[in-house]
């Protein structure tokens, strides 16, 4: 026989609501398993986290009333229920709280002014019914769709071209107790008929017996219309798919051409019943270096669904070589990933060629311009006791140094290859003003007197002047620009005791500063018949005494960093 306890906690066990009990002390004693249902929380999280548990909960807000409460679950979604408790106990000292779910009160169909706004504004018609089929509602859609008024239609009867297929569906949908959906046909009020796909659903009273019907129609003479519009856009989209100059090839998410345009059968010479089905690579992908379709439809979803390559190499049919300009442009349906890939192509092998043809001509004016050059300034050297390699030295020297200083941030910018070129080819015309000095002190074997020296500075001033007349003839900036910057002022220094214009640091132009480095380091390496050469270790000492006094600190630490490129220089030639 079960004893009074036993009884209650079988009782609590067996409740269709969710109960669980707290003593005095405020512990939890108690949970039945309904109450873990309804909080989606096992006994032993309940128990262990008890103070997390009661915190959804307030005990001082009138026991007999439901209270709403939101608690999370075992897997942080958050739970609405609601809750009542009562005190229990000879000293009510326990407190048993009851859990139920939350049920949102149902609204009425077709009240409060959200719902009558839809009622009246929808496009379709809706129409209720009660039991014997007499209309009771009807919205504005059935007076413009179908012609009828309010006042001038009352029954299914009237409204339905096939008065028994209604009552067919209205047993149909007393059995089912649920929604019926199919093609019907409905009056006019012209005496026409007029199809639409019905929905319609019942009403029940409290007493769950029911009490009416709702029906929705969406037109489908309007689905009929939208389908032939969608035919006249297939029709539009064939015929601009056909007539686009441009190759047009479509391919799936697997790399399978799904199709081309005739644009595409011209210039491959490929049929499209060849293609059709097959890979996309068997046919359009040139040499291994290449990317894959399946990887350009990775770069092109990468790039938001668009993506550009320029003088792309093709082959014919026949093998010959084409170079287009392609974009891929890809049409995903949402939440279903790639629909296809279009492969859009113009051919760029004429312009391709005769830009390369252009290329070619001017690499070949530029290596005949920096031979006229290097002959020009030769001619100079030759009165100077020096060789060809001389210039040859000089052109190397500024390079790399140049180089060097462009990896330092504050020349980056400035310092592009561009320049390098330009300061490499002017380099050897830094002593181009020299032609204009008498034999007698140019070939002097000993030192120059005071006012020999004052002669011979002036070669940078007519250097200069001689470059400039050139490059203001040429009317725009050339490498001469920079030639009669190195020409001018090679022979300034940092600390403004240099000539022609005793320049000051960064007034000196930086083309002159690095030139006039490599003009001194090469002329200390360099037999002359007033001095020995001298190694390359004494000569990068003596230009790291000169850091801050003749030369740019900068430039001499861009010299320091790259000496070694200098010492494999100094091979060149014999050294003279």
């Amino acid at each position: 026989m079960l004893n009074n306890l036993e009884f209650y906690i079988r009782i609590f066990e067996n409740s269709a609501d969710g109960l669980f009990l707290i003593n005095d002390d405020g512990r939890i004693n108690f949970v039945n398993e309904r109450c873990t249902e309804l909080v989606g929380r096992d006994i032993s999280d309940i128990l262990n986290n008890q103070e997390d548990f009661l915190s959804s909960f307030k005990f001082d807000n009138g026991g007999a009333l439901e209270h709403t409460f939101h608690i999370k679950d075992r897997d942080a979604a958050e739970r609405k229920l609601k809750y009542s408790y009562v005190r229990q106990g000879k000293d009510n000292e326990y407190l048993l709280v009851k859990i139920q779910k939350h049920k949102e009160r149902e609204l009425a169909a077709w009240t409060g002014s959200v719902y009558k706004h839809l009622y009246y504004n929808l496009p379709d018609p809706v129409v209720s019914f009660d039991i014997k089929g007499n209309i009771i509602t009807a919205n504005p859609a059935v007076t413009k769709l179908l012609g009828w008024t309010r006042n001038s239609i009352k029954t299914s009867g009237e409204l339905y071209s096939d008065k028994g297929s209604f009552i067919f569906r209205v047993r149909e949908l007393v059995s089912s107790k649920g929604c019926l959906s199919q093609v019907t046909s409905l009056k006019t009020l012209g005496g026409g008929t007029r199809k639409f796909y019905e929905t319609i659903w019942p009403h029940f009273n409290e007493k769950y017996e029911l009490s009416g019907f709702t029906a929705h129609y969406n037109d489908l003479s309007r689905e009929d219309l939208l389908k032939a519009q969608l035919e006249v856009s297939q029709t539009n989209y064939n015929r601009l798919f056909e007539n686009f100059t441009s190759s047009i090839v479509i391919v799936d998410e697997l790399g399978g051409i799904v199709n081309m345009n005739s644009a595409a059968e011209g210039l491959y010479e490929y049929s499209r019943v060849e293609v059709l089905g097959e890979k996309y690579d068997k046919y359009f992908s040139t040499g291994a270096d290449r990317p894959t379709i399946l990887e350009l439809i990775e770069l092109t979803r990468k790039n938001g669904g668009k993506y550009i390559e320029i003088g792309v190499p093709r082959t014919k049919q026949n093998g010959e070589q084409l170079y287009t300009y392609v974009t891929y442009y890809m049409v995903e349906l949402s939440g279903e990933g790639m629909f296809a890939l279009f492969v859009l192509e113009k051919d760029l092998t004429t312009r391709i060629r005769l830009e390369k043809q252009l290329e070619d001509s001017f690499f070949q004016l530029k290596e005949t311009q920096a031979a006229a050059i290097m002959g020009f300034a030769k001619l100079t050297e030759f009165r100077d006791h020096c060789t060809g390699e001389h210039l040859d030295r000089i052109k190397l020297y500024t390079k790399v140094l140049a180089t060097a200083l462009k990896k330092l941030p504050e020349y980056s910018s400035y310092i592009t290859d561009e320049y390098i070129e330009d300061l490499s080819m002017s380099s050897i015309l830094h002593d181009i003003g020299k032609v204009g000095i008498e034999d007698s002190i140019l070939l002097k074997a000993g030192k120059l007197s005071e006012k020999e020296f004052e002669i011979m500075k002036n070669h940078s001033i007519m250097g200069g002047h001689a470059l400039s007349v050139i490059d203001d003839d040429v009317g725009h900036k050339s490498f001469l620009t920079i030639g009669k910057e190195v020409a001018s002022y090679h022979h300034e220094k940092w600390d403004g005791s240099g000539y022609p214009e005793g320049l000051i640091g960064r007034n000196i132009p930086l083309s002159a500063r690095i030139v006039a480095l490599a003009d001194v380091y090469d002329a200390l390496i360099s037999e002359r018949p007033y001095k020995h050469a001298f190694s390359h270790e004494e000569a990068e000492k003596m230009i790291l005494d000169e850091r801050g006094i003749h030369f740019d600190p900068d430039i001499v630490d861009a010299f320091t960093a790259c000496s070694e490129e200098f010492f494999k220089i100094t091979q060149y030639g014999d050294g003279d």
